[in-house]
């Protein structure tokens, strides 16, 4: 998942992660040199120390093992990540650093989640090269759309280099969304004339003050407040992403 800062990209792994987790075993990978994710369930980390390792040893051809954040919820947690686009900058096959040290660990798991920096980088192109679908999440504002553009060619850029030939744009997801205010239906349209209507989900996530709220309680939305709208619009995005992954699936057999 990835496009500018600010979209909800960290929100939606957090929230798309644990509620896949409630049925299956199911990973995050925090590939974000900010670390969101990873000071989300810092707490749990705490416990555990450094000896289970990071993203960034992953990088470096050194082991990580998962921590268990939550039943049935695991994370690699980011370590610092600032210099390793230079490190890596020369390396053999630099875009397959991540592919290559996450085959060691995915099988253990039926769902792996990804959030990406905000930015074109290596780090973004490993973890796109490891992943079979993205997401875009898009606030509803009007700058959020020229980084979306950017994000789509991007994706479409990886895809007809044969960099990850099989990655599939899953869908662009709209955060943040009120109904209620014009600029709403302003991008909406903005949508429509850029020709993204078929790429849109139908799920939104309505702009709502539970996500802050577990943002700063360190829970997940579902643990938060499991009544609210953004729990309902997560529940249901993780639906319609499921469905359309086993269409998809359906369509290549």
């Amino acid at each position: 998942m990835n496009v500018k800062g600010g979209t909800g990209k960290t929100t939606t792994v957090i929230n798309l992660a644990a509620q896949a987790s409630m049925k299956k075993p199911t990973l995050m990978v925090d590939c974000d040199p900010q670390g969101n994710v990873t000071k989300q369930f810092s707490e749990q980390i705490a416990e555990h120390g450094e000896r289970y390792g990071t993203v960034r040893d992953l990088f470096f051809g050194r082991t990580a093992t998962p921590i268990e954040v939550r039943k049935n919820l695991f994370l690699i947690p980011s370590g610092d990540l600032i210099s390793v686009d230079l490190d890596i900058q020369n390396k053999m096959h630099r875009e397959y650093i991540l592919k290559k040290s996450l085959s060691k660990i995915v099988g253990n798991y039926d769902y792996v989640f990804v959030d990406c920096p905000p930015a074109r980088n290596l780090i973004t192109l490993n973890a796109l090269c490891a992943s079979d679908y993205v997401i875009i999440p898009i606030e509803a504002e009007y700058f959020s759309v020229d980084g979306a553009e950017d994000m789509i060619e991007y994706v479409t850029e990886i895809i007809n280099e044969q960099a990850n030939e099989d990655l599939v744009l899953l869908g662009i997801l709209v955060t943040k969304y009120d109904d209620r205010l014009n600029i709403g239906k302003w991008i909406m349209d903005e949508f429509k004339e850029r020709g993204w209507n078929d790429a849109l989900f139908k799920t939104m996530i309505r702009d709502n003050t539970d996500v802050s709220g577990s943002q700063f309680k360190k829970k997940t939305i579902f643990e938060y407040n499991r009544r609210s709208h953004a729990a309902n619009d997560y529940a249901k995005l993780g639906q319609e992403v499921l469905n359309k992954i086993k269409k998809l699936e359906k369509q290549t057999v």
